[in-house]
């Protein structure tokens, strides 16, 4: 099977199939992952291991995009907006259930330095089976407005926990040993290294901005811009590993903060990104294998009762330092388990870093993520009704 027939296998049948699904009401990206499960080694293996290998640079692109959109959502003037307990919701659910999920997952007998990695994977939230449910209800209120800050800002926060949890276990696999003083250093200069890399690319993607007239020329220095200061980050420097993903957060942060054009900018890159979302979620799908899955039945629980706990203790401790509303300590935490988007590419990236874990990586991020997926919405649902804010109605509650 050549490469561009893989292409087009992978983008009519899963978006067909995903089409089909949707009838059924399941979400997109869970069509995606199912297509992919079926057409991958656990069944069909019509997109085998060697034809994921070579299109795994497309899986590459997709995350650099997608985490270039995340830092685009942090804008600077609606971070200032943020009510002082969403802020502390914010930080305290995705901490919290990087925690509960290290915690599980070790009782249930996973290596502590996987379970560092899965636990990093599982404190983001998906935003797109959250904002659609609140779209059907007309929620509207300070539960609603919680749930939209956390899973449009949660996504950074996970990205710079994968960023150090995958730096601490690239110390614990070196062959010098752990030495704490260089284990701390590393970390702190893979992501300054990183970081500084994504704000020197942002300063010149709002420069270029201010300089083109055409949208495609936009997309194309945009794409460019992103991929040349990027991609070297992709290779070892020196036995240091730094981070593409959170070098493409800095740049979206830096452009979306200081180009007037940056939201036309956003707008067009999304419909050319597109396809490419497409083709890492059904990928991941395939690279799934349900036997594996099942074998680590108990860790695979462990998790997901983890990451449900962890939010949910983040929402309540957040939101009690941070006075919030009653109804928000209460419930926020169930409309934040949907589990998608940069999880899973970050699953993906860290099961190309890791390859002695891929298989667990991959069999627990994408496994638990189709479960969270289907119970997600009802729990957010559940969320927003018991709150009296569907239907515009808020019920605040006390402090």
């Amino acid at each position: 099977m050549n490469n561009i027939f893989a292409f087009g296998i992978i983008i009519f049948l899963g978006f067909l199939g995903a089409y089909l699904l949707s009838r059924l009401r399941v979400p997109a990206v869970t069509g995606y992952i199912i297509i992919g499960l079926l057409l991958g080694v656990s069944f069909l293996n019509i997109i085998s291991p060697k034809v994921e290998a070579r299109l795994d640079w497309l899986i590459n692109l997709a995350l650099l995009m997608i985490a270039f959109s995340v830092g685009g959502e942090l804008k600077k003037k609606e971070l200032a907006k943020m009510g002082r307990f969403i802020a502390w919701i914010v930080v305290s659910e995705t901490i919290f259930a990087f925690l509960f999920i290290f915690g599980a997952v070790l009782l249930a007998g996973l290596d502590y330095k996987v379970a560092l990695i899965i636990a990093a994977l599982g404190s983001a939230t998906a935003p797109a089976a959250t904002v659609l449910v609140l779209n059907e209800l007309r929620a509207k209120g300070p539960l609603t407005s919680t749930l939209l800050a956390c899973v449009g800002i949660d996504d950074a926060m996970g990205i710079t926990i994968y960023s150090i949890a995958s730096s601490v276990v690239q110390a614990l696999l070196s062959k010098g040993g752990f030495h704490m003083g260089m284990v701390v250093f590393s970390i702190i200069f893979d992501i300054v290294v990183s970081i500084v890399v994504g704000i020197v690319a942002g300063i010149v993607l709002v420069y270029l901005g201010k300089r083109v007239k055409y949208d495609t020329q936009a997309v194309i220095f945009t794409l460019g811009t992103l991929f040349f200061f990027t991609g070297p980050l992709y290779n070892t420097w020196h036995h240091y590993h730094f981070s593409p993903l959170l070098a493409a957060m800095a740049t979206g942060f830096v452009f979306v903060n200081y180009s007037p054009h940056s939201r036309r900018i956003f707008r067009n890159l999304e419909f050319f990104a597109y396809p490419f979302y497409l083709v890492y979620f059904v990928l991941a799908g395939a690279k799934l294998q349900i036997r594996y899955f099942f074998k680590l039945g108990i860790v695979a629980i462990a998790y997901l009762v983890g990451r449900f706990l962890g939010k949910n203790a983040g929402v309540f401790i957040g939101g009690a330092i941070g006075k919030a509303p009653i109804n928000v300590r209460k419930y926020a935490g169930l409309g934040l388990f949907s589990q998608a988007g940069i999880a899973i590419g970050l699953a993906l990236f860290a099961a190309n870093r890791f390859p002695m874990y891929s298989n667990t990586i991959i069999a627990i991020a994408l496994g638990t993520t189709i479960i969270t997926e289907i119970l997600g919405p009802i729990l957010t649902k559940i969320a927003v009704t018991r709150s009296g804010e569907a239907g515009g109605k808020s019920k605040t509650g006390g402090v």
